[in-house]
């Protein structure tokens, strides 16, 4: 892979779709691989000015608050379930090709038995009850018009974007 030119920033130019990010992010999550699927959905956020932000915001969140989980960081992870299901409570039942009633409910689900389990024991919250993500992307055109989102066409396609990030 050819370097390529870092700014003053330490910042360097990447192309992605937001599909293909979606897409990854999905993938990553349902791996366990929580601290990346973050990362993928981060690049497409930190681009994002519409409605359609804070779905992103409730999806990071949850995968970070799996990030936690992991790690056995109760506080974390409570505080990051409770807050990724309130942003999620917008976009149910559905958007962008996300079944958010199901991911909302998990969460919600998730965040009742990390409080029945208590600090003490956040080592035994069972990792295998994450809620399994996929975007349906035959809706994803649609949806992107629906919620005028960031790297579509007005067709709905989802075209190459140039963002900036930090290698």
């Amino acid at each position: 892979m050819p370097l390529r030119a870092r700014d003053a920033r330490g910042r360097v130019a990447k192309v992605i779709t937001v599909a293909g990010n979606l897409r990854i992010a999905c993938d990553q999550f349902n791996a366990g691989q929580y601290y990346d699927c973050h990362e993928t959905l981060e690049e497409i956020w930190q681009e994002e000015a519409g409605e359609v932000r804070d779905l992103y915001k409730g999806l990071i969140q949850l995968a970070a608050a799996f990030v936690h989980l992991s790690r056995a960081n109760y506080a974390g992870a409570e505080r990051l379930l409770r807050t990724a299901a309130e942003y999620l409570e917008t976009y149910r039942p559905a958007a962008l090709g996300f079944d958010i009633e199901r991911i909302a409910r998990t969460a919600v689900d998730c965040r009742a038995r990390l409080l029945e389990l208590g600090p003490g024991r956040a080592a035994d919250f069972d990792l295998a009850t994450a809620p399994h993500w996929d975007v349906d992307e035959a809706a994803l055109a649609a949806e992107s018009i629906r919620w005028r989102a960031w790297g579509f066409t007005r067709e709905g396609l989802s075209e190459p974007m140039t963002i900036e990030v930090i290698e």
